[in-house]
């Protein structure tokens, strides 16, 4: 790739993407994950489609050793470079399975679109639904109004006894993002990864039924026109996919993966987010123990009264950077979104001496680029409102 295009390219983006985008229905653009599943501090998707599309050529394979909820992986897919996608959080890389599941070209949406919605029918009102459910499970009941919670109960026996492999995912992966909607705690994450319950007062009936619908419906809609849009060889290059392990539940120092051409990443941020914590809702539901991945998590905010957490965010993230740095192939691009702390922030030396830390592995440094956080991203809870921008950083393995 000619270095001098592909700066006047980056040059022409407006990073802020503070725009309303009106996209053609005949053409190929982002898909937003983050709409069918609300996850912690990710990123708008249109900074990885539009990096993967400068940066990488169809066929180039992208990681992100951060993957989250798959909005990385998801745009890789559509623009036909192969995927691959770490977490740690294993609530995250089944959002981001599904979806991928969800893109083949093979499989029959509408039947299992359907089936999913005729879950609906056989709701009785009379039944108790909770007594089906697991003691994990029962753990949720303080979240919700009671009959709210029995209709939650409802979907969560369904699954339970389904055998049908594809059903039983995508209800999932629609009953984990229907958890914190329907609670009674509405402040956000931050108030369920600190396990603070609804006071008696804040008790709210929730459309439990018609939530399901539209998450059904707005799920398979958007993914039917995504496809639609799609090259007449994505069927082939999905199916090429698949003959290989993409999405791992597990840092990217553990697995084993071959030389990649793309890096896009947003790193964890330190002491800023509970990332594993604020999925304590869908863990109940899973009957898994978010206690088993907190300690493996890098930066989690849960550790901020540490007076040690910032030295030990920056020893992990530079055993991952290192391991990042030997897996991109000679020139390769890595690509990071950043904070951009203020001078008087105590993590902004910490940032800084990450990022001149890949010039040591081999890095060259090609361009940065800062873009300000929007204001309803920032108020989510107050770490996010004393964080006002962020930047993208872009280098290139030269030898």
């Amino acid at each position: 790739m000619d270095t001098n295009d592909i700066t006047h390219k980056l040059h022409n983006i407006n990073w802020n993407f503070d725009f309303n985008i009106n996209y053609s229905s005949d053409s190929l653009y982002p898909f937003d994950c983050r709409k069918h599943y609300s996850y912690p501090a990710t990123f708008i998707p249109e900074i990885p489609y539009t990096l993967i599309e400068i940066l990488s050529h169809k066929g180039d394979t992208v990681l992100d050793p951060f993957g989250g909820i798959g909005t990385t992986f998801i745009q890789s897919l559509l623009l036909e470079r192969n995927p691959i996608s770490c977490d740690i959080n294993p609530i995250a890389t089944n959002v981001c399975s599904v979806l991928y599941e969800l893109f083949d070209p093979n499989l029959d949406r509408e039947t299992l679109k359907q089936q999913l919605l005729a879950f609906c029918n056989n709701y009785d009102e009379t039944i108790d639904y909770t007594i089906n459910t697991t003691d994990q499970q029962k753990e949720l009941n303080d979240w919700y109004e009671k009959e709210t919670f029995n209709k939650i109960c409802y979907f969560i026996f369904q699954y339970n006894t389904i055998e049908d492999i594809q059903l039983c995912n995508v209800l999932k992966l629609v009953i984990s993002s229907m958890l914190p909607t329907l609670s009674s705690q509405n402040k956000g994450w931050a108030y369920i990864a600190d396990n603070v319950k609804p006071k008696d007062d804040e008790y709210r009936s929730k459309p439990v039924f018609e939530t399901y619908k539209s998450r059904i419906k707005l799920l398979f809609s958007e993914i039917e026109v995504h496809l639609k849009n799609q090259t007449e060889t994505f069927k082939s290059f999905y199916n090429k996919t698949t003959e290989s392990q993409r999405i791992f539940n597990s840092s990217i120092v553990d697995i084993n993966v071959s030389k990649v051409d793309l890096i896009v990443t947003s790193p964890p941020y330190p002491k800023m987010i509970d990332y594993v914590k604020s999925q304590r809702m869908a863990f109940n539901f899973l009957n898994q123990k978010y206690s088993d991945y907190t300690a493996h998590e890098v930066g989690a905010r849960c550790r901020r009264s540490n007076k040690n957490a910032l030295a030990e965010y920056k020893t992990s993230m530079g055993t991952i950077n290192k391991r990042l740095c030997d897996l991109l192939k000679i020139g390769g691009f890595f690509c990071l979104v950043l904070p951009d702390y203020a001078e008087s922030d105590q993590r902004k030396p910490i940032i800084d001496s990450m990022i001149k830390s890949y010039e040591e592995y081999g890095l060259t440094l090609i361009d940065e680029f800062k873009r300000y956080i929007p204001s309803h991203r920032r108020t989510v809870s107050i770490q996010w409102a004393s964080l006002v921008n962020e930047k993208i950083i872009i280098f290139r393995k030269e030898n």
